[in-house]
């Protein structure tokens, strides 16, 4: 029986069948990134954007509980930084990421955020 592992690999296949399947012609861009820390190993989600026609329409929140669900699946973290870069309002930014699980980071007030895994039944 195969293992069920976490790897840029899968990060990777993830990303292209969201951007060229089910969310064509919605999401611009998403880049996930496998990474380790101290901790173990995690999620870093460096970007995600919904094209500007489909903004406000839930797209956002249906990828965003895609990647959230992975890393479930994995029991994995989600690290990230909230930036207003792209021109989303931060406020907004923090209660789009609040309401999926996210945290900032303790000691932290440049915009990182974390994402702890809930824990799930693994299938057999």
């Amino acid at each position: 029986m195969e293992e069920n592992v976490l790897n840029q690999n899968v990060l990777n296949q993830l990303r292209l069948f969201l951007i060229k399947n089910k969310y064509k012609n919605v999401l611009k861009e998403l880049t996930l990134e496998h990474c380790t820390d101290d901790i173990g190993e995690l999620i870093q989600l460096n970007c995600i954007q919904i094209k500007k026609s489909q903004r406000s329409k839930g797209y956002g929140n249906a990828v965003m509980s895609e990647i959230v669900q992975l890393a479930d699946n994995h029991n994995v973290r989600i690290r990230l930084y909230a930036t207003d870069i792209f021109g989303a309002e931060l406020k907004r930014l923090y209660g789009f990421y609040e309401k999926h699980g996210f945290v900032l980071i303790k000691n932290d007030n440049d915009g990182h955020m974390i994402y702890y895994p809930k824990k799930t039944k693994k299938k057999v």
